[in-house]
């Protein structure tokens, strides 16, 4: 985890807003190059609901528009100006009904901190969901603490919660907490249903906390957001302030320093590790080392993580390899004898250790997997795209994340993640 202390972050010169952050959004561009913004000028809507606008983070000039393959935009390049707030007062009224709510969200580029199950995507502001979920802690390696992320924002988180439970029109509102864990900011909100869970990875996930709470069937929507996102709902309404700034972790056993930051959305973190950017030996992973993605050419934390993590590049050859027994070497299976002290730590790379290889008939799947399906079957119905076999299998239960463990312990070494939401996406252009 990430030591309990405040890292010095200056001042980000550069933020870069990236539409795949955004899962299967296409981007219609609102703004130029050289084109000056404030915080929440839109840059770019979505094409298929130009309701849904993601907006600018901080005040400064759209320096450039990043293009890759088949000009598919890549990246808004924004110079920010030096010595502005990281927010903007803006004079708004309080809702009084679910639809104002939804307009002034989407009208401020708030609604994007919502997300729906299944598919993981930003909510259709028409569709009524059954419940709203707040995962309220996170159970990944190295997770931060949040009640470090949410420290001052009490109010706030309460103020959020009122609004988003009338923008649900009054649908219930779960709160997943840690069992044993300190939850008294958690456990003060009104109108919840607060939830215990306990356990190792993936109790954390919201998919889990869906399954156990209240399953997803063909035809229902269940929205979700992070507790930091929910308190700038709640600021926004409440004091009038329209800001992007969250709270992050840096963490990993690469980094040569950790702890918690804060900044707004898309800031150039490379000053931050500026001695771990850009070395070959070392990959920087914005969120966790199960679901993250790895920073390439933009130094930047993605819009819904609250997690840096650095490792250290493997695929390194070992002296020996597969004949030396393995004291420093982690495995689900009793391959190596590092399982004789199981309180050990491990400072895991990104080497596979192994080769990839078709499906095997295996049951390893069944003891990460958290839900009351057969993962196995599911990814080969994935696999292949069959799409009425999915159904039955419960795909509209899970997402790529829930399989992350899966993916871990693969003798196959498949992508199992990536395979899910392949397979996500062809049922949702098929629906």
């Amino acid at each position: 985890m990430a030591e309990l202390q405040t890292l010095e972050f200056p001042a980000a010169p550069f933020h870069y807003i990236r539409p795949s952050d955004f899962r299967w959004l296409t981007p219609r561009l609102l703004v130029a190059e050289n084109d000056p913004v404030e915080v929440g000028t839109p840059l770019f809507a979505d094409k298929q609901d130009e309701r849904v606008v993601i907006v600018s983070p901080v005040r400064g000039c759209v320096r450039q528009i990043v293009r890759g393959a088949k000009r598919a935009i890549l990246a808004l390049v924004i110079e920010s100006e030096a010595n502005t707030a990281p927010f903007c007062v803006v004079d708004v009224p309080m809702p009084s009904n679910s639809q104002d709510a939804r307009t002034l969200m989407l009208q401020y580029g708030l609604w994007p901190m919502l997300r729906q199950r299944p598919f993981s995507v930003i909510p259709n502001p028409d569709v009524q969901p059954k419940a709203v979920f707040i995962p309220c802690f996170d159970s990944a390696p190295l997770a931060p603490d949040y009640n470090r992320l949410m420290e001052g924002k009490e109010v706030l988180f309460q103020n959020g919660l009122k609004i988003i439970r009338m923008a649900a029109g009054n649908a219930p509102l779960h709160l997943c907490v840690r069992a044993g864990a300190d939850n008294s900011l958690f456990e003060r909100c009104e109108d919840v249903q607060l939830h215990y869970f306990q356990g190792s990875h993936p109790a954390g996930n919201v998919g889990t906390q869906i399954h156990y709470i209240d399953p997803i069937a063909k035809g229902e929507t269940v929205w979700f957001a992070d507790p930091q996102d929910v308190a700038l709902i709640g600021r926004f309404f409440a004091v009038h302030e329209l800001s992007f700034e969250k709270r992050y972790a840096l963490t990993g056993p690469a980094a040569t320093i950790t702890g918690y930051f804060t900044a707004s959305y898309g800031a150039d973190l490379a000053k931050l590790f500026k001695q771990e950017w850009g070395r070959e030996e070392l990959r920087v992973i914005s969120g966790n080392v199960l679901t993250g993605a790895k920073m390439e050419d933009f130094p930047a934390v993605r819009f819904y993580d609250h997690q840096v993590t650095i490792l250290r590049e493997g695929g390194q050859r070992e002296w020996l390899g597969w004949l030396l027994p393995g004291f420093r070497k982690w495995s689900f299976s009793h391959t190596f004898l590092a399982w004789l002290s199981p309180r050990k730590s491990f400072a895991h790379n990104t080497s596979l250790h192994g080769g990839r290889r078709t499906f095997m008939m295996t049951d390893v799947y069944d003891k990460v997997f958290p839900f009351d399906i057969i993962p196995l079957s599911l990814l080969k119905a994935c696999y292949i795209k069959d799409l009425e076999q999915m159904e039955a299998l419960g795909i509209y239960e899970v997402d790529d994340e829930d399989f992350a463990l899966c993916e871990v312990v693969c003798p196959s070494k498949m992508e199992c993640q990536q395979i899910v939401r392949d397979a996500l996406y062809e049922l949702k252009m098929n629906s």
